[in-house]
């Protein structure tokens, strides 16, 4: 009985902390097993898959200011083309009573078999624990990227996912982010879509 007391007063005392706490560092990759374009002009999905290596690391000792980076590469069978993406950024989260929250831009560099969109994203990000070292997490924003043709893409980009601490410093996640790039009124160029499901290994620190 008295064990189990014990037990009881240590949960309590960390339990808050855990709460008001930021979101750890991480570097994760990932595998791509499904990922999508949906071109806006009648014409069928086109399917592919990919790879990528993502991260958080927070700066200082309140770890309230953090940095952001992202390097993904999708290939695609018909046609067989392929995208690759590269995101640099930093941001600004704090804790809530239950997770945290954060908001953060960042450059975009998209390639799309040799022809490249320079822009930036701005977003915003919830994260909350549902269970013991189980996270869900959700965020939205809006990216524009403009091409070597000065024709520009924009629109609302949302990623929802969640992820399994298996010990202090491994864990494991899975995600759908979906990206909207629509075309100004002065380009000859479709609307499009990229939707990404990516399932990874995560070094947490």
């Amino acid at each position: 009985m008295k064990a189990k007391k014990l037990l009881a007063l240590a949960a309590l005392l960390v339990l808050p902390s855990a709460a008001f706490a930021n979101e750890q560092g991480h570097i994760d990759g990932y595998y791509i097993p499904s990922a999508t374009i949906e071109i806006d002009d009648g014409g069928p999905d086109i399917d592919g898959d990919g790879f990528g290596v993502k991260g958080m690391i927070p700066l200082g000792m309140t770890r309230s200011f953090f940095l952001t980076g992202e390097y993904q590469s999708n290939s695609y069978d018909d046609p067989d083309i392929d995208l690759d993406q590269l995101r640099l950024g930093g941001g600004w989260q704090t804790p809530l009573a239950t997770g945290s929250l954060g908001v953060y831009g960042e450059y975009i560099n998209i390639d799309l078999d040799g022809s490249e969109a320079d822009g930036f994203g701005v977003h915003g990000r919830l994260s909350f624990p549902v269970a013991p070292m189980v996270n869900i997490y959700g965020q939205v924003g809006y990216v524009q990227v403009e091409d070597d043709d000065n024709a520009e893409f924009g629109g609302m980009e949302f990623l929802v996912g969640a992820s399994v601490d298996f010990t202090p410093n491994i864990g494991a996640f899975i995600d759908f982010r979906q990206t909207n790039l629509d075309a100004d009124d002065d380009s000859f160029a479709a609307d499009m879509t990229l939707q990404d499901v990516r399932l990874g290994v995560r070094v947490l620190f």
